[in-house]
């Protein structure tokens, strides 16, 4: 399974605004030039994730983006949930077409369990807490 880009600029994008003080907006260009995004790319992503509900839109001369949540309450699933749809690593496992095999195939429950590491490991992973990581990290290069 590879993360489509758009998918990682949309969690680096998420993660720039979890490092924001709470309520203040930033602009496309600017989240686009800190974590190296192409801008116009960046735009439309924005798009897709205040449709989702993740982030929120203030238009205007003062306008931008802020999160719709706290950091603590957006998770890596979510996010990457939003732009690709529910995560399956293999289609036996998504729901819609049921394995004729399942109860014979060895390899089912290897994908079950895999998938659910993967699944529960995202969820449990808040921007919060990657917002503080990477505060840690930049104080570090300083």
């Amino acid at each position: 399974m590879e993360l489509t880009r758009a998918t990682d600029y949309a969690l680096r994008g998420i993660l720039y605004l979890s490092m924001q003080p709470r309520d203040s907006l930033s602009v496309i260009s600017e989240i686009a030039s800190q974590m190296d995004i192409p801008e116009g790319f960046l735009a439309r992503i924005f798009q897709n994730l205040a449709k989702s509900g993740l982030i929120r839109s203030h238009r205007g001369k003062k306008g931008g983006f802020s999160l719709s949540k706290p950091p603590a309450e957006i998770d890596m699933k979510t996010v990457i949930e939003a732009m690709e749809g529910p995560i399956h690593l293999n289609r036996c496992l998504d729901g819609f077409n049921v394995c004729s095999r399942e109860s014979l195939c060895p390899l089912h429950e290897v994908w079950e369990r895999i998938q659910n590491d993967v699944t529960d490991t995202l969820a449990q992973t808040n921007f919060e807490e990657l917002a503080r990581k990477s505060a840690a990290r930049m104080t570090k290069k300083s």
